[in-house]
């Protein structure tokens, strides 16, 4: 056995370029599984755990106004179990330094009676004191601000200025992914946070007296939120409903969910690729390394060595392999964990959000190694046991030599050179082996595909979203939906301004069967310029007359195509005859890249609400020089709640789909590294089983570029058909990746462009160079005499 080990030992130093590259391909795969796992694993258990201790609410409703004593009372209605009141309201903060547009959003707590459901976790400080002007702000907030505890922060509300103290920070269930609106994308923790009021202090500076705005409620077991909908409705038709959602639709909760289910997706999938590819590697290794040592094999038996004995020492290379391979791989995720779930932590504000060493996905991880190193090893071993000494010691008979197809293409054969003609003679023949070859470049193409397509993703994103679609300069949400032509008209005469357009956004509930969703419906005028819709060409689509407009996502999610009727209901529509809704048909299937919306012509929807003429913003061309003064005018109004700098929303989304370059890059590199084991690992077993074809090559006086010629031919025939290959499968990969990153506050495009595939290939064509580099230096070193010294 000592003899045996020795052997192993002698053999990896001799193939160790292989082996490691193979090594390098497991480490990749697995520190990609154990980094994503842990990190979803941290984060899921942070969310549950936070959810429960904090008592996170089933549904969360908006009104105008409904009074705080009868809230108690809606625990009557069916399924209804808890439900508590609180005013919320968006301030924004008096700032003399600089020209900005800084928010809080406040929420009332009832110190007095503390609340039941989302409840607050204390980071630092302390509980404001009832009746004072004292606050609790987002840790985020505070530091991105360079605030300190103690600080004053001056505000705006309901048109007065007022003053609050920071005692403390603060984090609630509802606000671990903080945005103002969906627009916004981004957390942004400079412009806008979260503070907590004393409800006392609060409900005394806001018009509302004696009534709470903002309503969040639990479900009895088992009832769902589909059920108690309908009554919650009618009870609060007449409090100015502006919407109703469930915890699954709520925004901060939607994201983060949507984000751990891609991080779940991305620790299974990746990983089996690279796996594979590994597994195929150590298979043909092995498979090869048996095929040269068959004497040797054979000279074992006739010394009395076991099959089992035998058998043993070959599996002894997949598991140095594997066991190194998931040490390295193991070790390095659970590294990058570390840095990964700070980076998340920017992002999301999870108390008990951390990482820490996992003795569990160490050993995962290994097992994993162990079982697909031991897998594609006792596959390639096999083989051994239908070896007898003396047929093992003679060299193997040779394959039967027919024509293959290619070469019946005479006029393509004849114009190929003697070494061309070698190598894809040699592809033809062993198709099992060339087609995992192929299976292989078609992957690493792909992976480097789709990430050249993710800056074209994003840049489409951006570029359509903030230049086509958006062409406005400002937008300005009203407080409340207000008559269009008095508050146009208003805004017409400001200096600087060019185009005033009116917009009607209003929630709504759309059905089709089982199937709904709550999204803004979108009122546009047939003539609107400021805000476009576009086909997949880049092309105008009018908003029709009658019936309405979805996003793509929106009607996949609700399964309905252009000509199926769906059923429309909004808070903000007056009941007639108890018509809740009304049923219309889908006109189109836009694309919409940021949002989620169902678009309807601006008359059209005013008759849906039966509210008249109506509008909740406004949409301003103008001199880019007056936006400051215009902001600096109608930042206090009353009926202004926010006003939208689009070149600052822009600069937000950009910030934001900068951080996929992380996911671009990666994916390039490990798809390069993929590519170069892979094709390193093709020219290292055809340059050993063509030793000493290649040695007579050299004594002919062939020079080692001529000889080399061989391994490219073939190399190059295995390139174009993995390209051929690679281009439908890196078409799935976009199209599950856009997929997988999309959610319901921006859709990424499944646009593969010519560009990404000519990258692609280049990329993949820069891998089969440099392996072919490495092989023509170890023909440049080929001891062909001694080759062809040695007796078969």
């Amino acid at each position: 056995m000592v003899m045996l080990r020795r052997k192993t030992l002698r053999d990896l130093l001799e193939n160790k370029g292989v082996y490691f590259a193979c090594v390098v391909v497991i480490a990749i795969g697995l520190m990609i599984y154990t980094t994503m796992s842990m990190v979803f694993e941290s984060m899921t258990k942070a969310q549950e755990a936070f959810y429960s201790e904090t008592h996170f609410a089933d549904g969360f409703i908006s009104v105008t106004g409904y009074p705080e004593a009868k809230v108690n009372s809606l625990t009557y209605l069916y399924g209804i179990d808890q439900a508590e009141g609180r005013i919320v309201k968006d301030v924004r903060l008096i700032d003399q330094q600089k020209d900005s547009n800084r928010y809080l959003r406040m929420v009332s707590v009832n110190l007095t009676n503390p609340p039941k459901l989302n409840q607050l976790q204390l980071i630092t400080g302390q509980l404001p004191k009832d009746n004072q002007p004292e606050i609790l702000v987002d840790p985020q907030f505070l530091a991105a601000n360079h605030l300190s505890l103690g600080d004053p922060l001056n505000v705006i509300i309901e048109g007065q200025q007022s003053t609050f103290y920071i005692t403390g920070t603060a984090q609630s269930p509802e606000f671990v992914y903080i945005m103002r609106n969906a627009q916004d994308l981004y957390p942004s923790p400079v412009d806008f946070g979260i503070a907590y009021v004393p409800l006392s202090s609060l409900k005394v500076m806001v018009k509302e007296q004696g009534q709470v705005n903002d309503l969040v409620f639990t479900l009895k077991k088992g009832v769902s939120f589909d059920s108690v909908k309908e009554n919650l409705q009618v009870e609060l038709k007449s409090s100015g409903l502006q919407s109703m959602v469930a915890r699954k639709d709520q925004t901060s909760n939607a994201v983060l969910t949507a984000k751990i289910a891609g991080m779940k997706s991305m620790a299974t999938a990746l990983p089996v690729v690279f796996l594979g590819v590994a597994a195929f590697i150590l298979y043909s290794m092995l498979q090869r390394l048996i095929e040269q040592q068959r004497a040797a094999i054979g000279t074992l038996k006739a010394f009395g060595f076991t099959n089992r004995e035998i058998v043993l020492h070959y599996l002894t290379y997949p598991l140095i392999i594997g066991t190194v391979g998931g040490l390295l791989g193991s070790l390095s995720g659970i590294a990058l964990s570390f840095p990964l779930t700070t980076l998340y932590k920017q992002f999301f504000a999870l108390p008990g959000l951390k990482s820490q060493f996992s003795y569990k996905y160490l050993l995962i991880s290994l097992a994993l190694s162990l079982f697909v190193s031991l897998l594609s090893g006792l596959k390639g071993s096999l083989d051994i046991l239908r070896l007898d000494p003396a047929e093992a010691m003679r060299p193997p008979a040779p394959i039967t030599a027919n024509k293959t197809r290619i070469e019946r293409i005479t006029w393509f054969w004849r114009n190929l050179s003697s070494q061309a003609q070698m190598g894809i003679r040699d592809v033809f023949r062993t198709p099992t082996r060339s087609f995992f070859n192929v299976l292989g470049m078609a992957v690493v193409f792909s992976l480097m595909t789709v990430s050249w397509s993710l800056h074209n993703m994003i840049n489409l994103l951006t570029v359509v979203q903030l230049e086509q679609v958006q062409t406005f300069d400002v937008k300005l949400q009203l407080a409340r939906p207000s008559p269009t032509g008095s508050t146009q008209l208003a805004l017409t005469r400001e200096a600087g301004v060019s185009k005033v357009e009116p917009v009607l956004e209003v929630p709504a509930s759309l059905r089709n069967g089982w199937l709904s969703k709550e999204v803004a419906l979108m009122g546009l005028g047939k003539d609107s310029i400021l805000y476009k819709i576009l086909d997949k060409n880049g092309q105008r689509v009018e908003v029709p007359d009658q019936g309405i407009l979805l996003s793509e996502r929106l009607a996949k999610s609700l399964n309905v195509k252009v000509g199926d009727v769906i059923y429309v209901e909004s808070p903000f529509r007056r009941e007639t005859l108890g018509e809740k809704g009304e049923s219309l048909l889908v006109k189109g299937v836009v694309p919409q890249y940021i949002g989620l919306n169902a678009f309807m012509e601006e008359k059209e929807l005013q008759r849906f609400l039966r509210q008249g003429e109506i509008s909740t913003s406004m949409l301003v061309k103008m001199d880019q020089s007056e936006i400051g003064t215009m902001k600096s005018k109608y930042r206090n109004a009353s009926n202004v709640t926010t006003m939208e700098d689009l070149k600052d929303s822009g600069d937000k989304i950009r910030k934001m789909m900068d951080s996929y370059g992380f996911t671009t890059w990666l994916l390039a590199f490990l798809g390069g590294i993929t590519g170069f084991a892979l094709i390193y690992n093709s020219s290292i077993i055809s340059l050993s089983e063509r030793k000493r074809e290649l040695a007579s090559l050299r004594v002919l006086g062939m020079t080692p570029s001529e000889v080399l010629k061989v391994i490219t031919s073939e190399q190059w025939t295995l390139f174009a058909f993995g390209i051929l290959l690679g281009i439908p499968l890196a078409y799935g990969l976009e199209m599950s990746m856009a997929q997988a990153m999309s959610t319901d506050l921006y859709s990424l495009p499944a646009v593969l462009p010519p560009v990404a595939l000519l990258g692609a290939a280049v990329g993949t064509a820069f891998s089969v160079l440099v392996a072919q580099s490495r092989a023509y230096s170890l023909i440049k070193s080929l001891p062909y005499v001694e080759i062809l010294a040695t007796r078969d």
